[in-house]
């Protein structure tokens, strides 16, 4: 009877662990060192596992080098999802930042692809309405969709929309120059809805490029280098790891809403 039992739990954990193995069935690592005018200032580290129906991306923004003396900053969040006719449709995120100064918690929660905002931030009245944000991701989710390797057909033909529970941008990839084992994209960052109108007059279109290197029949990023209002900003990716080939299946953008 023992000898039973014992073959029905080895059964049972066998049978659990192979079906959460069949859940989330890649597993992809990215890592990037960030450089405000060539000096290093942070990192970003993020995660996302998919599955043929779902996917779950969480990551995390540090100061890191010099900038760690001047000021401390942690952003982490999480995103969860899902994957329809190979689009992202978040329904899940969550983040959290930490200045030391002041911290703060922001949760959306997506019904029908409308986000409703949870925050511990006060709302101010310039803010960008959640219920007109029907088909927007979230920023995990967009920092994937740009990060995330291209095959030939994608690459540079990306238009979406991001809302970070108070501000709208438009994220446009569209000019394109392909080399050999190289690719460059320029890009636009478009300030939307949400910002008061003295963050208007600063700045409303921010250019950004980024740099491709060919690897198989994909295009994975090197770099992100985008002009902001405190300097040039670039993202140089360190680290990229996958249990499975990279597949390029999964790196289309949904259409704005």
């Amino acid at each position: 009877m023992k000898n039973k039992q014992k073959l029905f739990l080895t059964a049972f954990v066998s049978a659990v662990l192979l079906s959460t193995t069949s859940i989330y069935a890649k597993t992809e690592k990215y890592s990037f060192d960030v450089f405000l005018w060539g000096i290093k200032v942070g990192e970003l580290i993020y995660s996302i596992k998919t599955s043929e129906r779902d996917y779950d991306i969480s990551g995390v923004l540090m100061s890191k080098g010099l900038a760690r003396m001047v000021t401390k900053y942690k952003f982490q969040a999480e995103s969860k999802g899902k994957l329809s006719n190979k689009l992202y449709i978040p329904t899940y995120y969550r983040g959290k930042s930490d200045t030391k100064r002041r911290k703060e918690e922001k949760s959306m929660v997506y019904h029908k692809m409308v986000p409703k905002v949870t925050s511990t931030k006060v709302p101010q009245s310039h803010w960008a309405k959640p219920k007109s944000q029907k088909g927007t991701v979230d920023p995990m989710t967009a920092i994937h969709l740009v990060m995330s390797d291209k095959d030939k057909k994608t690459i540079c033909s990306q238009t979406f929309h991001l809302f970070d529970g108070a501000r709208r941008i438009e994220i446009k990839l569209s000019k394109i120059k392909i080399q050999e084992n190289s690719a460059k994209c320029q890009g636009e960052y478009i300030r939307e809805d949400g910002y008061s109108d003295e963050e208007m007059q600063e700045g409303k279109v921010f250019p950004f490029t980024v740099n491709y290197i060919k690897k198989g029949e994909l295009y994975s990023v090197e770099s992100l280098e985008i002009k902001a209002l405190r300097g040039r900003t670039k993202f140089t990716c360190l680290l990229y790891t996958s249990p499975s080939p990279r597949d390029a299946t999964l790196s289309r953008m949904p259409s704005s809403a």
